[in-house]
């Protein structure tokens, strides 16, 4: 659509005919307005454009060039969340999730001579976070770390760490997941391990005497996937709901439940020592030759599609190749800037849409720099317009109004700086949110209101 307004307006000029000729500059306005259904706010025209002629036109056939981005790698460490599972769908394909963390020492009560170990269990309590299938059986293991677990020198842990632990589990659980009842748990028996470690504290251990020792001793635990189910399930991540318990009793006692007898709990360490570990496995999926293309492949090779997924690292990328023809206008100004994104309908009817997309500048290698801002710095983000009815208009629009007048400001324009569409930060590292943009017919679209004169 191209509608154009114009208006001339000449020094020397009464004071009638200017109002009269700026009269009909707001008339073509509002036709402009009304033609392409979008609120404009904030335009001004004045004696600016003296002694020339104004066009006002709007352009929503620029060229966005789509594609899917996968990150090096995304801090996750410090998050409030433990995943733990494997999921697999057709679009994304699979995703297996390792939590990693420690435990904080603790100076341990003098036990009695009469107590006596009963049972031990790694608690955890339900985040009320899930993806994918929570009606079927979910197994899940507990390994102990054979390797200390060491942030890098910028104090984080990312989404591709790893560290060695027993093969063997110390315990496992096969159970049907509950993630949205509330405040409840469920239990990991880990009796074997249990039973050392309360030997250890009966007897005033060396292992127990100090913290040192004891982060040498027990340098954490990794809860990871089995062989069943197809889910990824959160769980909290504090030292108060994710905790070692160990169950005794006394020799004279009389027998009772376990919930009802003493107990020594453990809770979990620094919050920094907490990360989520994923695999990625991309065959069978639209984007199974990403790794091969250096993590980036046009939406042209993933069947017209773009993707996004918050903790992955897979991010949509935009440039914007023929911005260079605007360059050859000299008497032209950006007004508006708008990216328009419509998601692949019926993508989204189990795994709801973000509600907030954020943009980050990005260059040839695909880093993750900036977010972007406005022109009083504050972030850009998306409005999200569903269609909960009919499902025919649902989409986002962002302003980049910004960042166009920011590339074309030197007469220069670097088709390598593009934008990066994600989440805002805290989202990146700990949420598996995601949305599927449709590219083509144009699903996603630059839409520009520009002034020449």
């Amino acid at each position: 659509m191209k509608i154009i307004c114009r208006g001339m307006i000449k020094k020397g000029t009464n004071s009638l005919t200017k109002h009269f000729t700026f009269f009909k500059v707001l008339v073509c306005l509002a036709v402009l307005i009304l033609a392409s259904c979008t609120k404009i706010n904030e335009f001004t025209i004045g004696d600016n454009f003296v002694e020339s002629q104004t066009h006002l036109t709007v352009i929503d056939t620029f060229r966005v060039d789509v594609s899917t981005v996968l990150l090096d790698s995304l801090y996750t460490s410090g998050v409030s969340e433990a995943y733990a599972g494997r999921y697999r769908d057709n679009d994304f394909g699979q995703i297996t999730c390792t939590s990693y963390f420690t435990f904080n020492y603790q100076y341990f009560s003098t036990l009695n001579e009469s107590a006596i170990y009963d049972s031990a269990a790694l608690v955890l309590s339900y985040s009320g976070y899930s993806l994918g299938d929570t009606v079927s059986l979910l197994n899940l293991n507990v390994h102990r770390l054979t390797e200390q677990i060491k942030p890098f020198s910028n104090n984080y842990l990312y989404n591709n760490t790893s560290f060695e632990y027993e093969a063997d589990p110390l315990g496992s659980i096969s159970f049907y997941p509950a993630p949205g009842s509330g405040d409840s748990t469920i239990s990991i028996p880990i009796n074997s391990f249990g039973e050392e470690l309360f030997d250890l504290i009966k007897n005033r251990g060396e292992e127990v005497s100090s913290s040192n020792w004891f982060s040498s001793y027990l340098k954490g635990f990794a809860i990871t996937y089995g062989n069943q189910g197809n889910a990824i399930i959160g769980f909290k991540a504090d030292e108060s709901h994710l905790l070692i318990k160990i169950y005794y009793h006394e020799n004279t006692a009389l027998p009772v439940e376990r919930d009802k007898l003493p107990s020594i709990s453990i809770g979990m360490g620094q919050s920094n020592y907490m990360f989520n570990s994923l695999k990625l496995d991309f065959s069978d999926s639209p984007l199974e030759n990403i790794r091969e293309t250096m993590n980036e492949i046009p939406s042209a090779e993933s069947g017209n599609r773009a993707y996004l997924q918050g903790i992955t690292g897979l991010l949509p990328k935009f440039r914007f190749p023929t911005l260079q023809d605007l360059l050859m206008e000299k008497r032209l100004k950006i007004l508006k800037a708008e990216l328009i994104l419509e998601p692949v309908k019926n993508s989204y009817e189990k795994i709801p849409l973000p509600d907030r997309l954020y943009l980050y500048e990005t260059d040839r290698l695909n880093r993750m720099n900036k977010i972007l801002t406005d022109a009083n710095g504050d972030p850009v983000y998306s409005t999200l317009v569903l269609d909960e009815i009919f499902n025919e208009e649902t989409y986002y629009t962002i302003d980049i109004t910004s960042f166009l007048i920011d590339e074309l400001s030197d007469r220069y324009f670097d088709y390598n700086h593009g934008l990066l569409l994600g989440l805002n930060q805290n989202s990146l590292k700990s949420s598996f949110s995601r949305l599927i943009l449709e590219d083509g017919h144009p699903r996603v679209k630059l839409k520009l209101y520009l002034l020449s004169y």
